[in-house]
């Protein structure tokens, strides 16, 4: 649980025997990265490989939630390294909150949760979407992974830019038209309760309501 948690402040230029004294000798379950006043994200690098000189090839890799500005969305490291960010201005309620979903999603993943909402079922493990009913969804694999993230981060909304460097990757060629044409697809394919509550609000994005 995210309560328990021991939490201690590193800077990345903490030597091995800093990062062994924070986290007890047992390597950290979470790690958030505030690279606001960094212009590149290659320190991420060097927080993974640190991880493995320490703990060894084995040590389970956690979830890294960065402190991003808008300067790095265009970063090959972003999707390779980061699992959730958040772009200024950084409020506590809602790094706590992302915390939890990550959380809640690195649970779910290793158990092969379900995720249920407002008329589906979606596979965090098996990659798969039914109804309630237990009608399978025909996704598309981008489609799934647009539905995966929009849900795993319900409640908020994010800019077309945002959604492409966290589902399709910043090194995707093509433009922003792309996420309204599979955002206009998956209402299609959604069950009716479902599309509902996926919402379009002018400058703020795309993302699912939550009652």
């Amino acid at each position: 649980m995210a309560a328990s948690l021991h939490v201690c402040p590193l800077t990345f230029e903490a030597g091995d025997d800093e990062w062994i004294g924070a986290f007890q000798g047992v390597p950290p379950q979470l790690i958030v990265a505030d690279l606001s006043d960094s212009s590149e994200l290659f320190l991420l690098r060097s927080a993974r490989s640190r991880l493995l000189s320490i703990w060894g090839e084995g040590v389970p890799i956690p979830p890294m939630l960065a402190l991003l500005t808008r300067r790095h969305l265009t970063s090959p490291d972003l999707r390779a390294f980061v699992d959730d960010f958040l772009l200024p201005p950084y409020e506590p309620e809602e790094v706590k909150a992302r915390v939890a979903l990550l959380f809640f999603r690195k649970r779910s993943v290793e158990a092969g949760d379900m995720l249920y909402f407002a008329g589906i079922r979606l596979s965090l493990g098996a990659g798969k979407v039914t109804t309630s009913e237990g009608k399978p969804l025909t996704l598309t694999p981008r489609e799934y992974d647009l539905l995966r993230f929009l849900l795993t981060h319900r409640g908020r909304r994010y800019p077309r830019e945002q959604i492409l460097a966290m589902v399709w990757g910043v090194d995707y060629d093509g433009g922003e038209r792309t996420v309204d044409i599979h955002i206009r697809r998956l209402r299609a394919k959604l069950p009716p309760e479902t599309a509902a509550l996926l919402e379009t609000r002018r400058g703020m994005g795309y993302g699912f309501r939550v009652e």
